[in-house]
């Protein structure tokens, strides 16, 4: 039987999140076709202030491993 984990936040539930975090590998290339594509960075702090991230809650997030390419 599969286990589930009740979200036991009231009425409005909020997501039940884990805690683990999903690494992925990109390399430079990778980075500069998304930024072509419209993608951008801002830290924390600009985000959260351009009404991106709400400052009480811890955004769903991988980890980024930055793969050198040989040349």
């Amino acid at each position: 039987m599969n286990e589930i984990t009740p979200n036991t936040h009231g009425l409005f539930d909020a997501p039940v999140r884990t805690s683990e975090r999903e690494i992925i590998t990109l390399t430079q290339a990778d980075i500069e076709r998304q930024l072509d594509a419209g993608a951008f960075l801002m830290s924390r702090e600009e985000a959260v202030a351009a009404g991106f991230l709400n400052p009480l809650e811890e955004p769903d997030a991988v980890l980024v491993d930055i793969a050198r390419e040989e040349a």
